[in-house]
Parts: structure tokens; sequence; C-alpha cells
């Protein structure tokens, strides 16, 4: 049984303070190309949670050092994803501004009972729906169910899982397909009113799983950036898997070159960190975020953008 001794030994106290230190380090700065270290660093949330309990734990055996290491590790991480995030406390305020719901799925979430998965999408409403991993039959099947109500659509049909595919209540005036290594994004502009343009781009990516894989990740993540870049001046949804938790350093870099923001406000506590994320640019604010849900299987994503009320002349200055 533990002993207030065990703690107290040189070897063992300093062991545990610098394994801890390492581990917090590992969540915050750059992580190399290696799967088991990125694995480990994706679960940053968790690895709070436990430096936590880790304090309340070396707290019963009067360990002081080992407590105050693990809690400041904690602060660290607090303080880490509050900068790396756009975690805020204070929520928009509905305006008359236009606003517009985004919803980004994938048809490998999908179950065999696919008229209830559908229902389940209609039923929040979005008024554009973008969908990854679009092969021709499921663009047959997804035009059949969805078309009469999203009536305007923008295809990039693929046999492999790079394929995608928006649906928009809102007119689709102008779509492109932007190549990074052969890895295609879908880039619409839809027309909300007589004001205001969105630029929509909608990737899939290769799961990162070897130093050339991140690599080509990279390089995808810079071409959509500079094209974001290109029109910094208009409204800007990118809706993506891309196979990275929310504090990857790919994300991160990703976000600051595209000057876009996160619409999660909250961190994810699931031991399986979202791979699938929404940003927006700073002309949009971000009402509510939140999962999809169908027979309490999480499908997808949904986010609600309005614009912020000095943006209607920066979208007429765009015309």
């Amino acid at each position: 049984m533990l002993s207030k001794t065990f703690f107290r030994n040189p070897w063992i106290s300093n062991t545990l303070v610098v394994g801890m230190i390492l581990l917090a380090l590992l969540c915050m700065v750059r992580t190399p190309d290696f799967i088991l270290l990125r694995k480990i660093a994706s679960h940053s949330t968790q690895i709070m949670i436990l430096f936590l309990g880790a304090g309340l734990f070396f707290h019963l055996f009067s360990a002081k050092r080992l407590l105050f290491t693990a809690f400041g590790c904690a602060a660290a991480l607090c303080l880490y994803f509050k900068y790396a995030s756009n975690i805020n406390l204070i929520i928009p305020t509905k305006t008359s501004e236009p606003s517009f719901k985004v919803a980004l799925t994938s048809t490998a979430e999908f179950s065999n009972e696919l008229d209830t998965v559908f229902r389940s999408i209609l039923e929040t409403d979005p008024h554009i729906i973008c969908f990854v991993e679009m092969t021709p039959n499921w663009a047959g099947l997804l035009d059949r169910f969805f078309k009469s109500r999203y009536p305007y659509i923008a295809h990039n049909v693929r046999v492999d899982i790079l394929g995608t595919s928006i649906y928009s209540k809102y007119p689709i005036d102008q779509v492109d397909t932007i190549y990074a290594e052969e890895v295609p994004n879908l880039k619409s502009s839809l027309q909300i009113n007589e004001h205001y343009e969105l630029h929509l781009i909608a990737s899939n990516t290769n799961p990162p799983l070897f130093r050339k894989s991140f690599e080509q990740l990279r390089n995808q993540l810079s071409t959509v950036a500079a094209e974001i870049s290109r029109v910094n001046s208009q409204s800007t949804i990118a809706a993506g898997y891309y196979h990275l938790d929310q504090f990857a350093d790919e994300l991160q870099d990703f976000r600051a070159l595209a000057d876009l923001n996160d619409s999660r406000k909250t961190l994810s506590p699931s031991l399986y960190p979202p791979i699938n994320h929404l940003f927006y640019s700073d002309n949009l604010e971000c009402l509510q975020f939140s999962n999809l849900y169908s027979q309490g299987r999480r499908i997808g994503i949904i986010g609600e953008y309005q614009y912020k009320s000095e943006s209607i002349s920066l979208a007429k200055g765009s015309k």
C-alpha cells in the first residue's frame, strides 16, 4: 500500500514531476510527425482532467510538490486551450442581420436506415448541407431525397473518399474545385440575399497516418488557406473532415493563415476527439454549434451563423 514516504523519494518525485511537465508540453508545443505522439496529444482535454485527478490524489498523501505540479500543468493546459480555441462564455446576440445554418456530415457515418438518418438531418432544418465521401451512388440517392428541399446543388463526385457535395436552399452562383496534390476541395459562392454572399469551401482529407500523409494534409490546408486569404474581405465558411483534433498544429496554422474562427465553443470530453470542423471568417458570428445525431449516433455537426452588423458595408463593397 502506498504511503507518504513513497512520494517523498527523490527518484519517484523527480520522475513524476518531469513526466507531468513533458506530457503537458507534448499537448502544447508542435508535435513531431510520430503517430503515437500525435495520438497522445489529440487527447489533451482528457490529459488536463487527468492532471486534476492526479493533483487530488497527491493531496491525499500530502505530496505538495507533486500536487502543485499537477495543478500547474492543468492550469497551463487551460490557458493553452483558451488561447488556441475560440472558447467564449459570451454568446453573440441574435440581431436582425441574416442568419443561416450549415450542416456537415459524411456518408461513412450513415447507418442502414437511411430514411431515418436523412429525416434526422432535415429536422435540424439547415440551410446548407455539406456531404463528404460522395460517390456516384450516394449522389444519385441524396439527389432524390434532398433535391425538393435543396434545389441548388454542387457536386464533386469521385469513386474514392475525397468526393464532396453541397446542397443549398440559397442560389449557388459559382462553383470551383481547388486542387492540392490531386486532393479536391469544393468551393462555391452562395447568394444569401441581395446584399450578402457566402463563400463555402467543403473538404475531405486522407487520414494522416504517416509522415508523407501529414505533409500532404499540410499542403492541402495551406492551399485552401491561400484561397480564403485571397477573398479575405468576404464571408467564408470552411467545412471539412480534416481528421485532426481542434488543437492540432496543422489546424492552428490553417486558422491563422486563413484568419478563421473555430465554431466549437467547448472542449470535447470524448475519448475520440472530433475530426470534423466548421470554421468561419471574422465578419460572421457563430450563434450556436452542436452535433448532429440520428438514433443516438453522432453523424455530423451543425452551426448557425449570422452576419455582423458592420459587415453589410463590406458585402456591398465587394460587389
